[in-house]
């Protein structure tokens, strides 16, 4: 794969190459450790890695890489809110403090200076050539590669992780005789999987329960919420994404030229509109949360699910899949399922593994990233619960047999129908977070700005105004591309 000089028409080309090979590559040789080449450079390197519900999984391969190799790896483990404030002072600074970053998707294009792309390095040091490295990334899924792309269509980072939301679900509450009876007496139609945003709040409100309310026709030991959402001050952004996207709508719009070249955003009335209706919909479930909600992150939101206080929760990482399924451990007749989020457009994205520019040892670095997203390491780590996103393992049909069902066979099932739903690779190559260079900044931005919404520190319509100044201001001040309101 090229660099395309029509962003649109590339990305396109890219996604049609990975999808009609994809097949065939499956079947091939697969890229393993022990096809890694000795490495000259032996000075070690670090770095930074998510610090994710399972990382401790990724840490047995890699010491496999740096046995192998005879290069020794220090790692830095990061929660999200720290990746973009450390790794940007690092880049800025050019320190080269990290050899390999942790890349989230929606800071691809503003890092993208300071990285190498991995074409450039695997025709520097790979024996196979560019070839050898397109045949291995043909086992990810276009979405996954489009969100570890910089707008020019270039592969800066290979995918190792994702974090797409979908919806979690009690199935027992769902299908339970009397709940769903009683349901149909209250709002008229069947208690089933949420199809629209009206359902899920029906949903939240009917199962509201205090202490002592029938549940499934037993008493409750204790309070029963209907849902459960993250509104603190860390990624409350990535839910009211999901709603958004759901309308078929983003924060911004972004505007091409003839070429399919990237022109201008602007925030329209229907975006401002659509941000208004998000924000006014997530403040309204509210009432069907626990009140740690309000300060909760996803910890808070998945033990809610793991210990039976919660029923829902619209929109919750994927990675949490594994984890959320220990209520049925734990609760008598509990069944945790998982589905695309209303709309199917939750928020989607990944990790990847970049090499920076300023790394001392390049080589290493870009070895270290292609086996942590090898088919080999991405297997092995997803069969104890890993969130891989390989396209190659997710699709293996053994992973829907009962013993895999809970480490790897759910959220591959869900990952696979929503990267598959028709017009999802086109909405993404067009979202504003995979296509600004300053797209960093505006989403913690966001975070802050949601979350306040929330803690009723400012009204709604006070926070879209507040987030469309802010948006025009940072992207016009540090991205490339310009921004103006409608």
């Amino acid at each position: 794969m090229k660099k395309f000089e029509s962003v649109g028409l590339g990305f396109c080309l890219m996604a049609l190459l990975v999808l009609t090979v994809m097949g065939s590559a499956s079947a091939g040789k697969k890229f393993r450790l022990s096809d890694i080449p000795p490495i000259e450079n032996k000075r070690p390197i670090h770095v930074a890695v998510h610090a994710g519900p399972h990382v401790a999984l990724s840490k047995p391969f890699i010491e496999n890489f740096s046995k192998h190799t005879g290069v020794k790896v220090t790692t830095e483990d990061m929660i999200m809110t720290v990746i973009y404030p450390k790794i940007n002072a690092d880049l800025l600074s050019g320190t080269g403090a990290y050899d390999v970053t942790v890349v989230e998707a929606s800071t691809t294009n503003e890092w993208t200076p300071h990285l190498w792309s991995l074409h450039e390095l695997a025709e520097k040091y790979d024996p196979g050539g560019v070839e050898a490295f397109e045949a291995d990334i043909q086992g990810q899924h276009p979405i996954m590669l489009r969100c570890a792309s910089d707008i020019n269509g270039r592969v800066m980072g290979i995918p190792y992780y994702t974090y797409q939301m979908v919806m979690f679900l009690r199935q027992d509450a769902v299908d339970d005789p009397t709940e769903k009876e009683n349901f149909k007496k209250k709002y008229g139609y069947e208690l089933d999987v949420p199809k629209t945003w009206q359902q899920m709040y029906d949903l939240a409100e009917f199962f509201t329960r205090k202490k002592g309310d029938l549940f499934k026709g037993k008493p409750l030991e204790h309070d029963l919420y209907g849902t459960s959402i993250m509104a603190g001050r860390y990624e409350i952004n990535d839910e009211i994404s999901s709603l958004i996207w759901s309308q078929g709508q983003d924060w911004r719009t972004l505007v091409r030229d003839e070429n399919g070249n990237p022109k201008e955003y602007v925030i329209t009335k229907k975006n401002k509109e659509t941000l208004k209706w998000a924000l006014t919909y997530y403040k309204s479930l509210l009432p069907f949360v626990s009140p740690g909600c309000i300060s909760g992150h996803w910890d808070f939101v998945f033990a809610q699910l793991q210990k039976g206080l919660a029923v829902s929760s619209p929109f919750l990482y994927c990675p949490l899949v594994a984890f959320s399924c220990a209520v049925e451990d734990s609760v008598a007749g509990a069944q945790m399922l998982h589905y695309p989020v209303v709309g199917y457009r939750g928020y989607v994205g990944n990790f990847h593994h970049a090499v920076s520019k300023y790394s001392k040892n390049p080589e290493a670095s870009y070895w270290f990233v292609r086996y942590i997203a090898s088919y080999e390491a991405q297997k092995g780590m997803a069969e104890q619960g890993w969130s891989g996103l390989r396209y190659d393992v997710l699709k293996d049909l053994k992973y829907q047999r009962s013993e895999w069902r809970r480490n790897v066979g759910k959220r591959a099932a869900v990952l696979v129908r929503v990267w598959n739903e028709p017009g999802y690779f086109d909405f993404v190559n067009d979202l504003f977070y995979f296509n600004s260079d300053a797209a960093g900044k505006i989403y913690e931005m966001e975070i802050i700005l949601c979350h306040e919404a929330m803690a009723g520190q400012r009204t709604i319509d006070e926070t879209v105004k507040e987030i469309t100044k802010q948006s025009i201001e940072l992207q016009n001040k540090f991205g490339s591309i310009p921004m103006r309101e409608e």
